[in-house]
């Protein structure tokens, strides 16, 4: 059975020439964002992305710690 890849496994860039590819090795660490997610960037294209690239996650965004505005405890 063939491994699912992974985000960091492949560019997500639809015009890159090895998009989709794996086994390439044009996928390389880049730091890490704000909030504290691996950063990878694209030797071929340029690009760079996240760990949650392509995710239901990517651009979640949530309130702040603390900041629960559920007018049930409002008083």
């Amino acid at each position: 059975m063939p491994e699912l890849a992974e985000v960091g496994d492949f560019c997500p860039n639809d015009t890159c020439p090895n998009a989709g590819k794996t086994d390439e090795d044009n996928i390389v660490k880049y730091g890490t964002t704000a909030k504290g997610l691996q950063r990878y960037r694209c030797k071929t294209c340029g690009r760079t992305f996240s760990e949650n690239t392509g995710t239901i996650f990517y651009g979640l965004v949530h309130s702040r710690r603390g900041d629960h505005r559920d007018p049930g405890t409002c008083r």
